[in-house]
């Protein structure tokens, strides 16, 4: 009998050791094209670039006099929050992963053009692992299981550029002017009322006949 379970131990160690030579199982990586604007608008994005011009697509370095060329940054959306350190107790959407990497590859860029004493941040493009997505309203993500990745590659420019796509960071405020005083010696405008006429003298009593 004991030499009869020999072959069967054999056959799930044999098992067991192909098993440890398999290779891993493909890791989740979904692609996702997510909209410029819509991730700007439910991100921090305004208050990081601050007063900083922000434009996708390549054509709208077009003309600029940059400072720095092709610099590439990787954002990192994770699960993980940043207060605590502990995990989301519900795993977010993948769009929501690709906002928190949108954000953090917009912090890095804007904390190199506040270096390289930027006013722009022009020609952005997704360069993720080399392959460029050129897209003036969208941007590439990758999720993954646990985090999400957004690759930029973009040129720091001296100045604000004239291009046809819009600035995508905040629009100074217009102050209206002040309305000027009228002169000083002009005379108020004439009363809009007429005044009451006088009441009538009431009647001498007399004595009844």
């Amino acid at each position: 009998m004991k030499h009869a379970r020999i072959p069967a131990v054999a056959a799930v160690l044999a098992a067991a050791a192909l098993a440890a030579l398999a290779p891993p199982a493909q890791a989740r990586n979904v692609r996702r094209m997510e909209s410029v604007a819509d991730t700007i608008h439910e991100s921090r994005t305004h208050e990081i670039l601050g007063t900083l011009d922000l434009r996708f697509g390549s054509d709208t370095a077009h003309g600029a006099e940059i400072l720095r060329r092709d610099v590439v940054v990787t954002g990192t959306g994770s699960t993980q929050l940043d207060d605590v350190g502990d995990d989301d107790k519900v795993r977010p959407s993948d769009h929501e992963l690709c906002r928190r990497a949108f954000e953090d590859a917009i912090t890095q860029l804007a904390f190199k053009a506040r270096n390289a004493r930027a006013a722009a941040i022009v020609g952005v493009v997704s360069d993720y692992e080399g392959t460029v997505f050129d897209d003036p309203a969208h941007y590439e993500c990758h999720a993954g299981t646990l985090k999400a990745y957004v690759t930029l590659r973009a040129q720091l420019a001296r100045g604000p550029v004239d291009a046809p796509v819009p600035v995508l960071s905040p629009p100074v405020p217009v102050v209206s002017p002040p309305q000027p005083l009228p002169p000083a010696g002009d005379a108020p405008p004439a009363a809009t009322f007429q005044p009451m006429p006088p009441a009538p003298a009431p009647a001498s009593a007399s004595a009844p006949n």
